[in-house]
């Protein structure tokens, strides 16, 4: 293998390493849709002028209109500091009295590092200002109900077992003049969502629809994780049409953490790396709606927002608006059981990997119906992948041998040329190819030793992506000291800081360096001059570098595969006599 391609398997092999994390830095912003697709891209400007049908107010509302508008703005008292609580055997919300906003999600099935249940909502700060909220879109303008006092109708709260029957919490906001504005929470066991729903009754003023609004962005919930491993992992999103747009959280500092998108929306929200709250329609018989999304966020706090524009409905007793709330883990499965092209939001890595990696997702999801462990699922997927491309990777390997025993039978005779035609780099080359030619060997052949990693490599991505993000990995014990698949395999904290690898003594990125120091000896490096030796000896050093702080399950998968290779090598190169020569 000539040094240009050695070159270029180093390259390749670093972007597969290092490519999420400088994707999710440096992701593009979202680009305007088409005149024929259904996203619209809006400047600020736009957002604010213009709005889906039947939604916006009315540009001159009449002297009436107006009137009411002036108002229901001061209409509500001060809300108290009463919180209610609804749950069911998944999660626990608390809504607060002010504006009926969830200020709180526990999640029953998953723990932080405290052993405690996971909360999906950032706590406020002591110098944070209230976070705006919903917003009713009525004939003559907008009711902003952000200070609303929403105070329940019988019940302030309950609690579902499995397998009871749906449930509603029931909040009124009554303000002078009669204005009543409902809002209703419904909740039903196994499940991660929660429908809320606006009602005003008849009498009060026409409701055009509402902006539901999220603003109060998600929680840290992985503290333990590195900051290399959280980093491009928070972003909202929103799917408009067939497109899906992300924005990242990073970029709401540099000012390029914001969009409108105007089209037919299926769901908007916001996600950190396990886990999402997101707004989408709810199962009405409408998956979609002709509506705008905002994404934003604060740059100070960090936290992102979406607001979701949902036309409404009108029926005997007034008009309502609905939107559904998810607020759980990125599970692909749950995700893609709801329906509405949810699941999309669970990151698989570059449109052409998604169908890859979905694949290996399932595959990984239907052994644990078999094994219990998903470490053992981990080292069956990796065995798993290389008999699927043994075959491949054997004719390469063989291939790279016949040419590497080639080169060493012909080394004299190439150095002869060199020494008698080294002035005349064009000569030389005719008389090299000549040589080649009388002894029958295919200078290409080396190359054709390349194809099955090049090949494999989607494969190889897919896999990586899978194993980086599946929330079923999330504090998954395997064996003995790897008591978190998603995390590295901290055995104990060091009284330093190293270099690039920081405190934490991780072993199975020490045990992988091994096996690939293993493989390159496995490796002949006659006839390729220093430059094999050179890949040899730097390889380990690097897979270490790159490994050392990343997930023990991807460490797992690369370890095992790493062995499987070697033990492929060991035996082609044992079996197979040098050959004098490649095939032509």
């Amino acid at each position: 293998m000539d040094r240009r391609t050695l070159l270029a398997m180093v390259l390749f092999l670093v972007l597969f390493l290092v490519w999420s994390k400088v994707m999710d830095r440096y992701r593009p912003e979202p680009a305007p849709a088409g005149p024929d697709t259904a996203a619209v891209v809006e400047t600020d400007a736009g957002a604010k002028a213009a709005g889906p049908a039947g939604l916006a107010a009315a540009a001159a509302p009449d002297s009436a209109a107006a009137a009411l508008t002036a108002a229901v703005a001061g209409t509500f008292a001060a809300p108290g500091d009463a919180v209610y609580e609804l749950g069911n055997d998944l999660f626990t919300l608390r809504i607060a009295e002010a504006g009926g906003a969830i200020v709180g999600c526990k999640l029953r099935d998953y723990r932080n590092g405290d052993g405690g249940p996971v909360e999906l909502v950032p706590p406020a700060g002591a110098l944070d200002e209230a976070p705006a909220g919903d917003v009713l879109v009525h004939e003559g303008g907008e009711l902003d109900l952000t200070a609303a006092p929403f105070l329940p109708v019988g019940e302030a709260g309950f609690a579902l077992a499995a397998g009871a029957a749906p449930r509603e919490l029931v909040l009124e906001a009554a303000g002078a003049g009669g204005l009543v504005v409902r809002k209703i929470f419904t909740l039903k066991p196994g499940t991660y969502v929660v429908d809320v729903r606006y009602e005003v009754p008849s009498g009060g003023p026409v409701l055009r629809g509402a902006r539901f609004a999220w603003r109060r962005g998600i929680a840290v919930t992985e503290h333990e994780t590195k900051a290399m491993m959280q980093r491009g992992s928070f972003r909202a999103f929103v799917q408009v049409g067939e497109e899906f747009h992300a924005l990242q959280q990073a970029n709401l500092a540099k000012g390029k953490g914001e969009g409108s998108y105007r089209g037919t929306v299926r769901f908007a929200g916001v996600q950190n790396k396990y886990f999402s709250i997101l707004g989408f329609l709810p199962d009405d018989g409408r998956s979609a709606a002709e509506s705008r999304v905002r994404l934003g966020g604060d740059r100070e706090t960090g936290h992102q927002s979406w607001d979701f524009e949902v036309p409404a409905r009108p029926g005997a007793a007034g008009a309502s608006a609905a939107v559904s709330l998810y607020l759980g883990p990125n599970d692909y499965r749950r995700l893609r059981a709801l329906g509405h092209d949810l699941e999309k939001i669970v990151n698989l890595g570059w449109k052409f990997i998604q169908p890859i990696s979905e694949l290996v997702l399932r595959l990984m999801n239907w052994l644990h119906g078999f094994i219990p462990n998903y470490g053992w699922v981990i080292v069956i997927i990796s065995i798993l992948s290389k008999l699927v491309f043994w075959p491949l990777t054997a004719k390469g390997t063989k291939a790279m041998k016949q040419m590497q025993d080639s080169q060493a039978r012909l080394k004299p005779k190439l150095d002869a040329l060199k020494k008698k035609h080294g002035g005349d780099p064009q000569r030389y080359n005719q008389e090299m190819m000549k040589l080649y030619k009388e002894e029958g060997v295919n200078p290409l052949a080396g190359m054709s030793g390349c194809m099955p990693m090049l090949v494999q490599m989607p494969v190889f991505i897919a896999l990586y992506q899978v194993l980086y993000n599946m929330v079923d990995l999330r504090m998954t014990p395997w064996l003995g000291w790897i008591r978190d698949l998603s995390q590295p395999d901290a055995l104990f904290v060091l009284p330093f800081s190293l270099p690039l690898l920081g405190n934490l003594f991780n072993l199975l990125p020490l045990l992988m360096a091994a096996v690939t120091w293993w493989q390159t000896k496995l490796t002949p490096t006659s006839g390729a001059g220093g430059q094999m030796a050179a890949m040899n000896t730097i390889m380990p050093v690097m897979m270490l570098f790159f490994l050392y702080n990343m997930p023990s399950g991807l460490v797992i998968y690369w370890t095992i595969n790493t062995a499987v290779t070697a033990l492929q090598t060991w035996r082609i190169h044992k079996s197979a006599p040098a050959s004098g020569g490649a095939p032509a």
